[in-house]
């Protein structure tokens, strides 16, 4: 896969450290670009704190996505949990509260992250740019937050709900849908099953794989499935999903 623009520049900074590439970087045109696509009003500056890790702040001393995103995650959970509500006004709030962290976790983030090309536009340091960390479920997640942080900062809460509803339906269609709930609680059924069977909880076993994470999952101390995965939790879940569809128990 072939490099952004602005990682291209991001690459010629770490080799040559020339001041004028830093500044050329915090004010790329391709960020611009994106603000334009999405209609999306502030100073390019502004902006380019929300693509902005916390491995390149340490190493060039400029502000960084982390209170954004820290700012952004309230934000985003206001959004769905107005939006369910408004959805669903007959459930309880133990169902609201279910689907609301199926939607806002990692994963789903990460997809929409996906969608919009973040990770084309996201500044890490150089021992995490030579990782591919842009690539990184977490990474693209904290990026998202970090960037609804920011645009609601500049553009209030009506312009940044309807974007951030419009990304959802785009790139995550039908995430809102109570349908998604049951493959979200895998595990919680999973485990429920387990003791019903066998009064012992389903185990998992995770081992580093380079960035990854081979997981197992052993019911009654016997291997059910197996895969190498982004995380621990996506693997945790993933299999419990693919264990229930398979009536493997």
């Amino acid at each position: 896969m072939s490099r952004s623009r602005v990682h291209d520049l991001l690459s010629d900074l770490f080799h040559l450290k020339e001041p004028q590439l830093l500044i050329d970087l915090l004010e790329h045109e391709d960020y611009s670009h994106f603000m334009k696509s999405h209609a999306i009003q502030m100073d390019v500056k502004a902006l380019v704190v929300a693509f902005t890790h916390t491995s390149f702040s340490h190493e060039f001393s400029v502000a960084n996505q982390e209170k954004l995103e820290f700012l952004g995650d309230s934000v985003l959970q206001l959004i769905v949990t107005e939006e369910l509500f408004k959805r669903y006004p007959d459930e309880n709030e133990g169902i609201l509260s279910k689907l609301r962290s199926s939607i806002v976790n990692e994963k789903t983030l990460a997809v929409v992250a996906q969608g919009l090309n973040l990770g084309e536009l996201i500044i890490v340091g150089k021992g995490e740019f030579k990782k591919n960390l842009i690539l990184g479920d977490s990474v693209l997640a904290d990026t998202l937050e970090a960037l609804l942080g920011q645009i609601y900062r500049h553009q209030g809460w009506d312009f940044t709900k309807k974007l951030c509803l419009g990304w959802f339906e785009k790139f995550t269609p039908g995430a809102l849908d109570k349908d998604l709930l049951e493959q979200f609680d895998s595990k919680s059924k999973l485990q429920e099953l387990s003791l019903a069977l066998y009064k012992k909880l389903p185990q998992y076993i995770s081992e580093p794989k380079g960035d990854q994470f081979e997981v197992k999952l052993l019911i009654n101390e016997e291997l059910m499935a197996s895969g190498v995965f982004s995380s621990k939790k996506n693997g945790e879940k993933e299999l419990a999903q693919n264990v229930l569809k398979k009536g493997l128990i």
